[in-house]
């Protein structure tokens, strides 16, 4: 099908999460053919989730001028194609409907075949499939049969050093540490504060593993609360928004506990024994994907976060220990 060497671009805006969900796309695109070259247009930040991926080096911005300019009714048919673009023999854009305008320009600027991918279903009228699943039986439809695969990602060990450094500051082992993150991009996807508190009572601390609490730029609303848990618990929180730094972080834990969130999609990707507790989002799309990562199912509402609800108490059932205990090996 490409049998010439030339490019195969794609492009792909998605949150953290669904990028991870979308690399096993590349990853088996890269396989059935080794020697094509792929051009990725993606957030700038992705690249540091991609140590070892030979299309690591073909990542550029989707926020370059001509991407921009296919928004805009004046100016898209008249700006340049970049160089790259101009390169590739076939493209793929990965987003929703509302992108098909969008690609519908594309194609009119390119001389080459360009692709729409859905990039995750509706839950309500598609069927319940994991985002990787859904995108791969979209590449089968268009003539891509690519092997199934999973999110597998790596770490810097560069990088991994200047973890570990900090984890012997912090008088912790380099491996084998639990890792938590309380928080998600969406507050609502946020497990409440006292259920939070109520487990780390319960469990004593996760039954004296050491630990981390990892923060991310989106989770300044739980600073307070994760202050005091760090206070309480004597556990050490690693505060960084550089992914290289978080692959590092996780390629040594040895179990991790969060939400439905891009950073518990990577700790997935990483083959992090993960507990994984969702609220509203439906797991049989957007669970992060492995058979060593346990979902819990819980509920509450937004209001229940920060304890401002009615069903804000904290619970800790004896099936969301039995999972911690899966995860943690006990």
């Amino acid at each position: 099908m490409f049998r010439e060497p030339l490019p195969v671009g794609f492009w792909h805006q998605g949150a953290l999460g669904d990028f991870v969900l979308f690399t096993p796309v590349l990853d088996a695109f890269q396989e059935m053919f080794p020697h094509v070259p792929l051009f990725l247009w993606t957030m700038p930040a992705y690249k540091d989730l991609l140590y070892g991926k030979p299309y690591r080096d073909g990542l550029a911005s989707c926020d370059e001028p001509f991407w921009r300019s296919l928004f805009v009714d004046d100016i898209w048919a008249s700006i340049p194609v970049p160089n790259p673009l101009l390169q590739c023999q076939a493209f793929f854009w990965v987003g929703q409907k509302r992108a098909l305008p969008i690609v519908d320009r594309l194609k009119k600027r390119l001389a080459r075949p360009v692709y729409w991918l859905r990039s995750f279903p509706d839950e309500q009228t598609d069927v319940d499939v994991s985002v990787t699943e859904f995108l791969v039986h979209q590449m089968a439809s268009l003539g891509f049969t690519v092997p199934k695969h999973r999110p597998k990602l790596a770490a810097d060990p560069h990088v991994v050093k200047d973890v570990v450094a900090w984890l012997g500051r912090q008088n912790l082992p380099s491996r084998g540490y639990g890792v938590v993150h309380m928080g998600s991009g969406g507050i609502g996807k946020v497990w409440p504060t006292s259920r939070w508190r109520s487990l780390f009572q319960v469990t004593s601390g996760f039954f004296g593993a050491p630990m981390v609490l990892l923060m991310g730029p989106a989770d300044k609303r739980l600073m307070p609360y994760v202050d005091a848990f760090s206070t309480t618990w004597g556990w050490p929180v690693y505060e960084s928004g550089d992914l290289k730094k978080l692959t590092a972080l996780l390629s040594g834990a040895g179990f991790y506990l969060g939400v439905d969130s891009g950073v518990s999609h990577v700790a997935a990707a990483m083959a992090v024994p993960s507990l994984v507790i969702f609220g509203r989002s439906n797991p049989a799309v957007w669970a992060p994907q492995g058979n060593h990562v346990h979902i819990y199912l819980d509920s509450w509402t937004p209001q229940d976060v920060f304890g401002e609800g009615k069903d804000c108490a904290g619970k800790v059932s004896a099936h969301l220990l039995q999972c911690l205990h899966k995860v943690m090996g006990i």
